[in-house]
């Protein structure tokens, strides 16, 4: 039996575990079967979500694309990466299943930090100078670079684990594992540029591309850092930089291949104009989506799956709606680890106009270390407004109303 179809057939959802459920409500509106597809340890999955399982219909548990075709029965119509880790063998096992998806020759470069540097050089994209080493070699290689440098696990995300060394006795305490449980073998080590951080979220189809729109990570103050998530605002069309980055990062997503589905680009533009830090064949993270959804007629989970089933979604030319100026505040723990006994002001700031949502990572009674990444952030606030200043008024009303009572 043939394990593909144009008809009927499940869709295999790859890594479902953090931002997978969306996807399995998206195909239960088209009643259409799931498989989904763990390649992570069970134990790591459950500390993400330890209900992960929720709503599955069938389980496969592999670790590269070979034994996953293997495992599949019946036939399948499409198969959706869902996270970080799930683009290398969701890629590949598109391939070999003959549905659509993005090429697998360019896979590793868009999951290997180290793969997606030496594919930037190649393909003449303009990316930090850098060096490939081990944890011992990080000192050596800093030095040779040139400080401050930053150290990054080279298959990590999140910011986990990313360090910006201003001396080679910097180096410290760097994690064994990346995020997802791998080990941390080799470490990206490379100039750190200084500039305007910028994430630009793109739709492609048939390897043509549509911008939906960039957001600029913003900082408390002008100090180097490490740790990009404070304030999140997404950038009007008539910004300055928006031209050469959109320039740059369709380029990018050419010299990658990517042809299908979103993809989220993050780069830093400095008076040599942009440069690349990281592109991701996947829907961006820190609840941009759920903006989105909140407003603008992007329907960022159905219009994925639609494009992985090989149907125009329209996307690359509909109006997207945006109906307000948008920003997330990232709310970290910057003064020192220890028990919350309480998340202060968070219901005030619910009901505070303008305010969209309230995404505690926290509760009484947790440990909450010093934020170092993405995923010790102790909440996310989404918020919206008539302009700008609105938004940056309300960012600082969060920030003022909200703090971690720790004991």
């Amino acid at each position: 039996m043939s394990r593909t179809s144009a008809h009927g057939g499940s869709v295999v959802l790859v890594d479902p575990a953090m931002t997978g459920h969306p996807f399995k409500d998206a195909c239960r509106r088209r009643a259409l079967p799931t498989i989904s597809l763990y390649t992570l340890d069970e134990t790591l999955l459950a500390s993400y979500d330890p209900d992960y399982r929720r709503d599955d219909e069938q389980v496969l548990h592999a670790t590269d694309a070979d034994e996953a075709a293997g495992l599949l029965t019946g036939p399948v119509r499409a198969v959706v990466p869902t996270t970080e880790p799930s683009v290398e063998i969701g890629d590949r096992l598109s391939e070999l299943l003959g549905v659509p998806g993005n090429p697998a020759v360019t896979a590793s470069a868009r999951r290997s930090k180290a793969a997606m540097r030496r594919h930037a050089v190649e393909s003449g994209i303009r990316v930090p100078a850098f060096e490939v080493v081990s944890r011992d070699r990080i000192a050596e290689a800093a030095a040779r670079i040139g400080l401050p440098a930053i150290a990054k696990p080279q298959r990590g995300a999140g910011s986990h684990g990313v360090t910006v060394l201003s001396d080679p006795a910097a180096v410290g305490d760097l994690p064994a594992r990346d995020l997802f449980g791998g080990a941390n073998a080799e470490w990206l080590v490379e100039e750190y540029v200084r500039g305007r951080e910028i994430a630009v979220n793109c739709f492609s189809q048939d390897g043509r591309h549509r911008v939906l729109d960039m957001w600029e990570y913003q900082q408390p103050d002008g100090a180097d850092y490490d740790q990009p998530y404070w304030n999140l605002v997404q950038l009007r069309p008539d910004d300055p930089d928006w031209p050469a980055a959109e320039r740059f990062v369709r380029k990018a997503l050419d010299a990658y291949r990517v042809r299908l589905g979103p993809s989220h680009t993050e780069i830093k533009t400095d008076a040599a104009g942009p440069c690349l830090m990281e592109l991701a064949s996947r829907l961006p993270g820190a609840h941009m989506t759920d903006h989105w959804r909140l407003h603008s007629t992007i329907r960022p989970y159905d219009d994925t799956l639609a494009a992985y089933l090989g149907e125009d979604t329209g996307l690359l030319s509909r109006d997207l709606g945006f109906d307000a100026a948008l920003g997330i505040c990232c709310l970290r723990n910057d003064d020192r680890p220890g028990v919350l006994t309480e998340l202060a002001g968070l219901d005030e700031i619910r009901l505070t106009a303008g305010v969209d949502a309230v995404y505690p990572s926290v509760a009484p009674g947790d440990f909450v270390p010093l934020t170092r990444d993405l995923g010790s952030l102790t909440a996310f606030v989404l918020v919206h407004g008539q302009d700008a200043a609105e938004v940056d008024a309300l960012l600082r009303t969060v920030r003022q109303s909200m703090r971690l009572e720790l004991k």
